[in-house]
C-alpha cells in the first residue's frame, strides 16, 4: 500500500463512520421532532435530501453515490501526491464543517442531531489527526501510536 493509498483510507474511515451513523438514524425524524433547526438553510437543505430521508434505501443509495464519487476521486489523484493532499484535505475540511453543523444544530435544538456522536469521535478529533497525517513530510514514516508502519 502506498503512503497515498494510505491517506486515502485514513480520509475515507473517517468519513465512512460519521456517513454509517446517518444511514442508520433517519435525520428527517429528527427534524420533524424538534421542528426547527432555527438555521433557515438547513431546514431548506434537509427538506427533500436523500441522505436526511426517512427510507433507509433512500439513504443507502445517497451513501453509495458518494462512495462512488469518493472511489472516483481515490483513483484520479492517488499516483499524485499533491493531487492527495489537495483532495484528502478539502475532504476532511469538507466534513469538519459537517460536523460544526451538527454540533451547531444538537447545540441550538438542545437535541441531538443524527450525525453528532460522530461529529465528536472520530469527527474533529479524527479530521485533525488525518490532517496530520496528510501533510507530514513524505520522507518521514507513516505515524502509528507504537511503532512506524512498514513501507
Amino acid at each position: 500500500m502506498t503512503r497515498n493509498d494510505r491517506l486515502w483510507a485514513l480520509t475515507l474511515a473517517l468519513i465512512a463512520v460519521h456517513q454509517t451513523e446517518e444511514v442508520l438514524v433517519s435525520m428527517e425524524d429528527w427534524h420533524r421532532r424538534v421542528g426547527t433547526t432555527t438555521m433557515p438553510w438547513l431546514d431548506r437543505h434537509l427538506d427533500g435530501n436523500w441522505l436526511a430521508s426517512r427510507a433507509p434505501g433512500r439513504r443507502v443509495t445517497a451513501q453509495a453515490g458518494q462512495c462512488l464519487a469518493l472511489a472516483t476521486a481515490w483513483r484520479l489523484t492517488r499516483r499524485s501526491d499533491h493531487a492527495t493532499r489537495f483532495a484528502t484535505t478539502a475532504l476532511c475540511a469538507g466534513w469538519s464543517a459537517a460536523f460544526a453543523v451538527h454540533l451547531t444544530a444538537s447545540w441550538r435544538t438542545r437535541t441531538i442531531m443524527p450525525g453528532t456522536s460522530t461529529s465528536v469521535l472520530p469527527g474533529w478529533l479524527g479530521a485533525a489527526w488525518v490532517l496530520r497525517e496528510i501533510w507530514r513530510p513524505s520522507g518521514k514514516p507513516f505515524a502509528s501510536p507504537t511503532a512506524p508502519m512498514p513501507r
